[in-house]
């Protein structure tokens, strides 16, 4: 509750399914901190992923962590929780992660998945409303049933520059994906055994990540350093003239941009979206001769909020012998769940799709011995004999 304080007010929520004796579904929130590392907010288990699930879930968030200025959810395209959203959080944006958008996509136009991968996340990630035409202009060209599919999900749900909140750099539901994967065998124990093993895992995660805060005293975060520095280096052959004290000019290839020091913004839009100077801002800033960038960056990133957000640790649980529940608990009748064993071996891992699956088998061409084609297409000469 105190570590969600001092993160950007972005969630991520996600569900996946017991595979033991005992069925359920397994909810989590997370976000990010200022290092870039997940921050579990909280998990529950339910009985199966509906209406009623989800708006129970978001009405325990509610009562716990309220209602954040800016806040936004983002999630795979669940109507569940896009319903349990609307009833909780009616004012709140909800979001949907551009992995889950794309692979509805590739499954409803799968003639066209190669070509559109690449134009499809850089319009998701595009920073400018220009630039994102543009991009779907040239999607229309190729395929126009795309273009009406993505403009029914809402481009303000999918793409950044229409956004109406800052989502931040959470364009996927990756880290709660990531939650996930990592309790695919916990997932396969008794309830009580299961939540266990996931308040050890996030223990464990809530300690290492309070760990590398402590290093960060000088610098941003773990991940928003490495982006400076990578800024910093794009910048090096940029032309700067100056306006005014704080308006300026920034040539790069040909193109100008105008960078604002005083609302910290710039034209290609990366400084006041990632509240992080993008490298048009750092080259004005050496023009100025200002060595320390990081009082333009957002204070989430910085060593106070991440030394607050892991301030207090997650306590271990005391042994089971030494619990002391109430005579109300004690009473109920627990019945044993109704399961039947399938036959084979039980399954660990998802089923992935054909586009995800990595192939080490590469035909070579017949003629020439190159890879990537065969004899019937070959356009290079024939290897000598």
């Amino acid at each position: 509750m105190r570590g969600f304080e001092f993160c950007r007010p972005v969630v991520v929520v996600d569900a996946s399914h017991l595979s033991g004796a005992y069925r359920g579904t397994f909810v989590s929130a997370s976000t990010l901190d200022g290092a870039g590392c997940i921050l579990p907010l909280t998990y529950g288990v339910v009985d199966t992923e509906n209406d009623c699930s989800w708006t129970w879930f978001f009405q325990q968030f509610k009562n716990v962590f309220g209602e954040r200025e800016k806040m936004c959810i983002v999630s795979d395209r669940n109507e569940s929780i896009k319903n349990g959203v609307s009833i909780v959080y009616p004012t709140v944006p909800h979001f949907a992660c551009i992995w889950h958008l794309w692979k509805n996509v590739c499954s409803n136009f799968r003639r066209s998945r190669t070509i559109l991968s690449d134009l499809f996340y850089s319009m998701a990630k595009t920073y400018r409303k220009d630039d994102f035409e543009k991009l779907m202009a040239k999607l229309d060209k190729i395929d126009g049933r795309v273009k009406k599919y993505l403009q029914d999900a809402g481009y303000e749900r999918w793409a950044r520059s229409h956004a109406t909140v800052n989502r931040g750099r959470m364009m996927t539901s990756n880290i709660a994906e990531c939650i996930n994967g990592c309790l695919v065998d916990a997932r396969q124990l008794p309830i009580i055994d299961f939540l266990e093993e996931v308040r050890i895992l996030f223990g464990s995660w809530n300690c290492k990540n309070r760990e590398i805060a402590s290093y960060t005293k000088e610098t941003l975060g773990r991940r928003f350093e490495d982006i400076l520095v990578l800024n910093a280096s794009k910048s090096a052959k940029m032309k700067v003239v100056a306006s005014s004290e704080f308006i300026f000019s920034v040539y790069e290839g040909g193109i100008r941009y105008i960078v604002c020091l005083e609302r910290k913004t710039c034209s290609c839009g990366r400084f006041q979206h990632d509240e992080i100077p993008c490298p048009h801002a750092i080259a004005v800033l050496k023009k100025k001769n200002i060595t320390d960038v990081h009082l333009y960056c957002s204070d989430y990133y910085k060593h106070d909020a991440l030394t607050n957000t892991y301030a207090i640790p997650i306590e271990p649980m005391p042994d089971k012998r030494e619990w002391k529940a109430p005579d109300s608990v004690l009473e109920e009748v627990v019945l044993p769940p109704k399961y039947k064993k399938m036959p084979g071996r039980p399954k660990k891992k998802r089923k992935k799709n054909a586009d995800e699956k990595i192939t080490t088998k590469t035909n070579c061409c017949g003629r020439c011995g190159q890879e990537g084609h065969n004899k019937r297409t070959c356009t290079f000469f024939p290897k000598d004999s």
